[in-house]
C-alpha cells in the first residue's frame, strides 16, 4: 500500500492519542487540585483568582481554563509551608540534633521508649555518643504489614564494635489529633522526622507489640561506606527540620532518604530505581540484584528474605538482649 495512504490514519490515530493523554493527565491534575482544596483550605483564597483565570480563558477554550485551575493550585500548593503544628505527637514530639567532634558523634534526643502495649509507653528521650570510628557495618531492615508486599516501611540501623546499635527512621510526623492517610499525605499535612532510635524501641515496637512482619538484611559495606551513610542521614536530618519538610507520601516518604544512601553501597545503580520509593516493596530485590547484601554461597533472594525475617515477641520483657537475639536467629 502506498505510504501517503498509510500515513494520514496514523496521524490521525497519533493525534487521537496525544489528545487522549492530555485529557487523562488533566483529569488527574484536576482531581489532585480538588484534594488540595479538602485538606488544605487555605488554599481555597485562590479562589476568587480560579475563577477570574476561568472567566478570561473560557472565552477562547475550556482546554485552556482547565489547565489554568491546575496551574494556580500547583502554584498554591508550592507557597504552602511545611507543617508547624503547636504539638506533635507523643512519638515524634522531639527532633534528633547532633554534635560532630572528630570521630565522636553525640545523638540528642534518640528515642528509646519502653511498652507496655503499642499506645501504652514511657517515653524516654536520651543522649548516646557513638565512635564513628568503631562502625562494623549495617543492616537494611523492611517491614511489611497487613500481608501487603509492594509497600512496607524502611530503616537503616548501624552496628558498633562497642555493641551498640544506631536505628535510623524517616517517618510520618503527626500533629497532635492527627490520623495518617495516605491521601491527606499528598498535601503536606504531616511533617516528616528522621528518627534516630534504639532496636530495643524502634523494631521491637513493630516485631513485639504491632506483630508486623520485619526483615533485617546485612548489608555488604566496608566501615567507611557505612560512616558515610550514618553521616549523609545525620545531614539529612538536620536540612528536614530545618526546613520543616513536609511528608509526601510519593515524593518524598520514609523510603526517599534511605534510597539516596544507597548510592553508597550500589553507586552502579541506574538512576530509574530513584522512583523506587514509591513502590519501596522492591527495594530489597534491587539490592539483592546489584549485590547490595552479604549473602550466603548460592542463596537466593527468597532464602535470603527467609533467613532474616524477625519472630514476634522477641526477647519479651528483656529489651536488653533484644538486638542479641535477633542477629542470633539471623546468623542460624
Amino acid at each position: 500500500m502506498p505510504m501517503r495512504k498509510i500515513l494520514p490514519p496514523l496521524l490521525r490515530i497519533t493525534r487521537l492519542t496525544g489528545r487522549v493523554l492530555r485529557w487523562l493527565l488533566l483529569a488527574i491534575g484536576l482531581l489532585w487540585v480538588l484534594g488540595l482544596f479538602i485538606y488544605q483550605p487555605v488554599c481555597l483564597v485562590s479562589v476568587p483568582v480560579v475563577l477570574a483565570a476561568w472567566w478570561w480563558v473560557l472565552r477562547r477554550r475550556i482546554e485552556w481554563a482547565l489547565w489554568c485551575i491546575f496551574a494556580l493550585g500547583a502554584v498554591a500548593y508550592l507557597l504552602l509551608p511545611g507543617p508547624q503544628p503547636d504539638k506533635w505527637q507523643a512519638s515524634w514530639e522531639r527532633a534528633p540534633q547532633f554534635t560532630l567532634d572528630g570521630d565522636s558523634l553525640t545523638v540528642h534526643n534518640l528515642r528509646d521508649f519502653r511498652y507496655r502495649t503499642e499506645q501504652d509507653f514511657d517515653c524516654n528521650w536520651r543522649t548516646e555518643i557513638y565512635n564513628l570510628s568503631q562502625i562494623t557495618g549495617a543492616d537494611f531492615a523492611e517491614c511489611h504489614w497487613d500481608g501487603m508486599e509492594a509497600i512496607c516501611h524502611t530503616m537503616l540501623s548501624f552496628s558498633f564494635a562497642d555493641g551498640k546499635h544506631l536505628v535510623i527512621s524517616a517517618e510520618t510526623r503527626l500533629p497532635e489529633g492527627e490520623e495518617q492517610n495516605a491521601i491527606a499525605g499528598l498535601y503536606k499535612r504531616y511533617g516528616l522526622l528522621y528518627l534516630f532510635g534504639t532496636e530495643e524501641d524502634i523494631f521491637a515496637l513493630r516485631t513485639n507489640y504491632r506483630h508486623e512482619d520485619l526483615l533485617l538484611m546485612p548489608l555488604d559495606v566496608t566501615p567507611q561506606t557505612a560512616r558515610a551513610m550514618l553521616l549523609h542521614l545525620v545531614q539529612l536530618a538536620q536540612q528536614t527540620e530545618q526546613r520543616h519538610t513536609a511528608y509526601n507520601t510519593l515524593s518524598n516518604n520514609c523510603s526517599s532518604g534511605v534510597m539516596s544512601t544507597f548510592r553508597h553501597v550500589t553507586p552502579g545503580m541506574p538512576a530509574i530505581y530513584n522512583l523506587a520509593p514509591v513502590h519501596n516493596g522492591s527495594i530489597s530485590r534491587l539490592l539483592y540484584r546489584h549485590g547490595g547484601f552479604i549473602t550466603r554461597p548460592g542463596e537466593s533472594y527468597n532464602d535470603l528474605r527467609k533467613r532474616c525475617y524477625l519472630r514476634y515477641d522477641i526477647a519479651p520483657g528483656e529489651p536488653q538482649k533484644y538486638s542479641a537475639a535477633i542477629r542470633a536467629a539471623i546468623s542460624r
